[in-house]
């Protein structure tokens, strides 16, 4: 039913718990893969920073992210694979759902930050709305 399962992680706790619950799903149905998508959201930058280095900054938390989801998915025998983006998640999540015809999008209900949970989940919401797919939001 579900082959391929891409998860949405951003660090939050409901993308963690969406990471779990395809784990499960890809357990119990025999899927070929999880595909863990992290996606970087384009900072509205007005001036440069100096004497930082945002690319590293980006890396860094990427590695925070995915670390502890593809130790988990290896320690639970998923095959899976990761990609990292940079730009607007809601968009990004369904062209590569799209493009790689993915069979389901499961992802948290709220991401990570004060005005991601202001908006009650606005990328859930969108990717929900315009996936390709059955999407499965988790709290």
């Amino acid at each position: 039913m579900y082959k391929k399962i891409l998860v949405a992680m951003d660090g939050s706790t409901p993308s963690v718990n969406a990471l779990q619950h395809s784990a499960e799903l890809a357990k119990a149905l025999g899927s070929e893969k999880v595909t863990i998508l992290h996606i970087n959201k384009d900072l509205p930058l007005q001036e440069p920073l100096y004497n930082i280095n945002l690319s590293e900054l980006m890396d860094e938390e990427n590695r925070e992210i995915l670390t502890p989801a593809v130790q988990f998915l290896t320690d639970a025998n998923i095959p899976f694979e990761t990609h990292t983006f940079h730009g607007d998640p809601a968009n990004l999540i369904t062209s590569y759902a799209k493009e790689h015809k993915y069979d389901v999008i499961v992802m948290g209900n709220k991401g990570k930050g004060f005005i991601q949970e202001a908006l009650l989940g606005s990328v859930s919401h969108k990717v929900a709305h315009s996936a390709p797919c059955p999407v499965i939001i988790v709290k």
